[in-house]
């Protein structure tokens, strides 16, 4: 069951397990099994935890989903209460970033504009179900509706958005369906663009995990796929480079290869599995054997405009 609060406390929905009884008297009411049921899974999960007390590495492994890394933590692990302790004073959430291993989530584009503002990010491997602790939400790095403006920046940052509208525009227009919005970012330091999902869809780690479940329900995995929303940084040689090609002809089957790409390269660095990895793979090779065509073409063109060193006087 989803909700078991009848059957087991708040600070224990991170058990998981089967009740087994011997066959009970029909007489016994609802209410009364369930107090039966509540008291003796209490009982016993203080069993279990005084048992792992006294095995030292079990229970080090058990207290250790408590403790996440943290971008700036290095190898030490911290709670969140220790988070929140030496959260600044401007700072109202807790930030993290799911992944499939702290490597992963640490080397993600998402990270560098909150370290940056010397916000910590909490690293976290697991599932989650807790959005909020100790008063403060927990804000996902991935998601939209991040702000890391400071003071003074919106209106800068509005600007912006006016500015390039037209160009996020003709970009949506290549992109089509693949994306629902394409706009500018205020979170990207060094990438092109990256892929940011609605406030209620899911993570693209928590997608992956729900596809990968034996029985799901496909209707619940469509619904709550994550909402693609294309972020780009205005400030990136690629992005000006690819506003100009479109703005040329953006029906331009290389233009669109090239609008493209940088959207499948951010959705794989982001976590999430390409509709059709052939197709992606093909407008690699083909932009490879650009480059190399281009390349032979300069070696060929170089040698007659260089006067040999010897030369030289």
């Amino acid at each position: 069951m989803d909700s078991c609060d009848d059957l087991i406390p708040e600070c224990l929905n991170f058990i998981r397990g089967v009740v087994d009884s011997e066959d009970l008297p029909l007489n016994i009411s609802r209410e009364m099994l369930q107090q039966i049921i509540h008291k003796n899974i209490v009982k016993k999960c203080l069993e279990l935890f005084a048992e792992l007390v006294e095995d030292k590495e079990n229970y080090k492994k058990f207290y250790e989903l408590l403790y996440y890394h943290t971008s700036q933590s290095g190898d030490e692990m911290t709670s969140l209460l220790e988070y929140v302790s030496c959260m600044k004073e401007i700072q109202k959430s807790i930030y993290y970033i799911t992944g499939e291993s702290k490597e992963q989530v640490a080397n993600s584009a998402f990270v560098k504009r909150v370290w940056k503002r010397s916000f910590r990010v909490v690293y976290m491997t697991e599932p989650i179900d807790g959005y909020e602790f100790d008063g403060k939400s927990l804000v996902s790095v991935t998601k939209e509706g991040l702000d890391l403006l400071e003071d003074g920046e919106e209106k800068k940052m509005e600007d912006r958005k006016a500015k390039f509208e037209n160009r996020c525009k003709i970009m949506k227009e290549i992109l089509d369906k693949k994306v629902e919005t394409v706009t500018i970012s205020n979170r990207l330091v060094s990438s092109s663009c990256c892929i940011v999902t609605s406030t209620y869809s899911w993570t693209a780690n928590m997608e992956q995990i729900m596809k990968a479940q034996a029985l799901r329900v496909n209707s619940t995995v469509d619904y709550m796929m994550a909402k693609k929303h294309l972020e780009i940084n205005p400030n990136h040689p690629i992005v000006e480079m690819l506003w100009q090609k479109a703005e040329a002809d953006k029906n331009d089957k290389a233009v669109k290869d090239l609008v493209v790409l940088p959207l499948e390269t951010a959705l794989l660095s982001s976590g999430f599995s390409l509709e059709d990895p052939q197709t992606h793979s093909n407008r690699i090779y083909h932009m490879i054997k650009l480059g190399l065509v281009a390349a032979e073409e300069h070696s060929a063109v170089v040698p007659d405009e260089i006067t040999p060193l010897e030369e030289v006087d």
